[in-house]
């Protein structure tokens, strides 16, 4: 170890110290807050049949397109109600056919028996009965031809039901969650898959009371995302005037220029310029720290004077800084053993 600092300090004495001057810059104040992707558009996707699933050709996190087979119920028991619904069709036309035969049959009688008749060969009573043979036959007629139209439609409604047995996305999205699985019993009405629409891509962030009242609608927002490696441009859209009571936060939401690449449930980061002010800049390579205090050491007449600062921010390879004033010749990449005091 002591070799190590023996060398270092004989190529201090070949090389001298580097140094740079603090200077007053006006900086940007910024806020950096954890941010999640989502969507505002959740659609819980369900069947209209009851039956087991047989068929789900998606996973959680895949995207689909609109009209992408989601899953699909097995629908025997819609098979067997086509079955019946078809039987009631051939009844029914079986019976209008035997009810149009029927009223034939009586139209006959009543057309001969109205000659005879008018004619005086038959009672006005016998004429009437035939009248009314005729007209009850017609109603009958009737009447099955309107058993024959529902049934027709209730083929319809299993010819429809089959169709929902295949249930696609309505939306192009991603699927944020599976309730069910293959094998498992749907239910009309109950939420087999959770979709989020892509075109919904938003963020939001908590942040904390003591700086909400300096974000403003349609302040500029840069949102990095880890996952991609990627920095989107977007603008601050709602904030939520109420706090969590637990947390003492607010709800601040953001709204993206483009959301090629965003999936709902990233994590990111949201920068925020909140002020400008004026403030000391020092290069970040002259901080270090003595016996825990963050400082830099300044050149003063050949003298290294430690000066104790306090961090306000960082502005690129530079540190915003209290403690020191601007024109200050400090000392970059200071070495472990510089003490304040040395002679330079």
């Amino acid at each position: 170890m002591k070799k190590i600092l023996a060398l270092i300090l004989f190529v201090m004495t070949l090389f001298g110290y580097q140094f740079a001057f603090s200077k007053k810059e006006r900086i940007n104040i910024t806020r950096e807050y954890v941010a999640s992707i989502y969507s505002k558009n959740q659609i819980m996707v369900a069947t209209r049949l009851m039956g087991f699933i047989k068929k789900m050709p998606i996973e959680e996190g895949d995207v689909v397109k609109k009209g992408q087979l989601l899953f699909e119920v097995d629908p025997a028991d819609i098979y067997s109600m086509l079955t019946q619904a078809q039987g009631a069709v051939l009844q029914a036309k079986s019976a209008v056919l035997m009810a149009e035969m029927t009223y034939a049959d009586a139209k006959r009688d009543y057309e001969r028996f109205k000659n005879l008749y008018e004619n005086g060969a038959v009672s006005k009573r016998d004429f009437q009965k035939m009248t009314l043979n005729m007209n009850i036959r017609k109603k009958q007629v009737d009447m099955a031809k309107g058993m024959l139209k529902q049934a027709l439609a209730g083929l319809n409604r299993a010819k429809a039901q089959l169709k929902y047995a295949k249930v696609t996305s309505p939306i192009n999205g991603v699927v944020t969650r599976k309730i069910k699985k293959v094998a498992e019993m749907a239910l009309p009405g109950y939420p087999v898959v959770i979709l989020s629409d892509l075109n919904s891509i938003k963020a939001k962030s908590f942040v904390q009371e003591e700086d909400v009242d300096k974000l403003k609608i349609g302040m500029k927002v840069k949102i990095f995302v880890p996952a991609i490696k990627k920095t989107y441009d977007a603008k601050i859209t709602t904030i939520i005037p109420s706090a969590d009571p637990a947390t003492h936060s607010f709800v601040v939401k953001y709204t993206f220029e483009n959301t090629k690449g965003l999936l709902p449930g990233m994590y990111a980061k949201a920068k925020i310029v909140i002020a400008k002010k004026e403030a000391i800049l020092v290069p970040f390579a002259a901080l270090t720290t003595r016996s825990g205090i963050t400082g830099v050491f300044v050149d003063n007449n050949g003298i290294a004077k430690f000066v104790p600062v306090t961090q306000i921010a960082q502005e690129n390879s530079y540190i915003a800084v209290k403690g020191i004033s601007a024109g200050k010749k400090v000392i970059l990449y200071p070495p472990a053993n510089l003490e304040d005091g040395q002679k330079l």
